[in-house]
């Protein structure tokens, strides 16, 4: 572990984190604006559109290959994406010479699961269209690696849009209720996610659905035929021992590969983190969408 990155952890628990984010969960800021197209660098060209009225971005480098990154950002279902996502896609698009697409998802309060689910997949349909010769893949961190879970199952389940090619998420959040009795003593060790803070944000997110529901809690969902998945969590975050149940459950799926990495001292989602792990993990995550290392 890096100094930076275990500076991290020791400020998450000095500055109470958990606690801060349990406040903007409860009063969650809106018109942030961080992906505005404005706040872009001049070295991409952004193109801006919406659908039903909810904004989308697709960034381009210089050199676009045919491949595209659908980017699902984290939140909680709740909380708006900040400016760490454009940079992210930034790089991706000129480092990694990748299409991406940000699509800024309905959030609860004011919308559920539901509605994030239309918006998306109605976001990926016109993707499919305009761009038809792109090859598609899955990237999403916490909340928006659940999404691109259960995005990917029903994208696969209706069958009448291409698959993504492969899916990588990092910290998802595989169950909307976080009833995975091991939580209890992780808990103790992540100073970034508050779980009872969390536990409500799902309720309203997850609307008139049940907890089990794939669309809020693909752990529970059919993980057959969904292709490569590379999942990425750390051994600081409450949301490890459900990454590990899934893990478990890769030697049995017919037609889904699941390559599980588990970071060692790292805390929540640290890809939002400027660090040499975070540039690792993203270096070994385009490796795998654009088949360019060994053992993937």
């Amino acid at each position: 572990m890096s100094m930076k990155t275990e500076m991290a952890r020791i400020f998450a628990g000095l500055n109470k984190s958990d606690r801060k984010m349990a406040l903007e969960l409860e009063h969650p800021a809106r018109g942030t604006a961080a992906l505005d197209q404005e706040r872009f660098t001049k070295r991409v060209r952004v193109k801006a559109w919406n659908v039903d009225g909810f904004p989308a971005f697709t960034i381009n480098g210089s050199y676009t290959k045919a491949a595209h990154v659908l980017m699902l950002p984290g939140g909680a279902y709740t909380l708006e994406p900040s400016g760490r996502y454009r940079e992210m896609a930034e790089h991706f698009a000129i480092e990694k010479q990748v299409r991406v697409t940000i699509p800024l998802c309905p959030l609860a309060p004011e919308y559920t699961a539901l509605d994030a689910h239309r918006y998306l997949v109605r976001v990926y349909s016109f993707l499919a269209a305009e761009y038809p010769e792109d090859e598609f893949f899955l990237f999403g961190d916490f909340s928006g690696g659940g999404l691109a879970l259960s995005l990917l199952q029903e994208l696969r389940d209706t069958g009448n849009l291409p698959m993504p090619v492969r899916t990588a998420v990092v910290s998802p959040w595989l169950d909307i209720a976080l009833s995975n009795p091991k939580i209890k003593i992780v808990k103790k060790s992540d100073p970034i996610l508050p779980v009872e803070a969390l536990k409500e944000a799902g309720v309203r997110y997850r609307g008139p659905l049940e907890p089990d529901h794939p669309f809020v809690s693909p752990l529970y969902g059919n993980w057959d035929h969904l292709g490569q998945i590379l999942v990425f969590s750390g051994t600081e975050e409450i949301l490890t021992p459900d990454c590990e149940l899934l893990a478990e459950m890769a030697g049995k799926l017919q037609g889904t590969e699941i390559i599980y990495r588990k970071g060692a001292r790292m805390i929540h989602d640290w890809i939002l983190i400027p660090c040499k792990e975070t540039d690792a993990t993203l270096d070994l995550i385009f490796a795998f969408f654009l088949e360019e290392a060994l053992g993937f």
